[in-house]
């Protein structure tokens, strides 16, 4: 009996430290996801047809920064297939609660015919307006989403 006791000592701290140590290992995993869920916004999208699909996706940054690229996709055999990914204007460059917010997308066209041109420009600020540049890009020869 008094060696079950001595055995009971040792073994109910290891197991309370483990589970402890599992609570917070599950506790930062689920933080660090629903972090990564929340700096992460797509603001638009554009669909010609039923294979050709452009998006507008905001990454947050530091500082209240955000980047935003631009993707292209075309349908092939019932899958979207990534035709790239380009970063609109620099990195970081833009401002997270404006091209979050609605009314942020000042120019967002594309066509269906090739070169499958994009043209994109973006709400610097509502007291500034939109950005002076048209981002444009297109898919290549070689079926890449470009920029130019």
């Amino acid at each position: 009996m008094l060696r079950l006791l001595r055995r009971s000592r040792i073994i109910l701290p290891v197991v309370a430290l483990g589970l402890a140590l599992l609570a917070i290992v599950g506790s930062a995993y689920a933080s660090s996801r629903a972090s990564a869920a929340d700096t992460t916004k797509q603001i638009a999208t554009a669909t010609l047809g039923h294979d050709f699909r452009v998006t507008l996706q905001a990454v947050q940054g530091s500082g209240g920064g955000a980047t935003i690229s631009v993707a292209a996709f075309e349908f092939i055999d019932g899958a979207w297939k990534s035709l790239g990914r380009q970063t609109v204007g620099d990195p970081n460059g833009w401002l997270w609660p404006v091209v979050t917010d609605g009314g942020a997308i000042c120019r967002f066209a594309t066509s269906d015919v090739d070169p499958y041109p994009i043209e994109v420009r973006l709400l610097l600020s509502p007291s500034i307006g939109c950005s002076p540049a048209t981002y444009n890009f297109h898919v290549d020869t070689y079926d890449e989403l470009v920029p130019g």
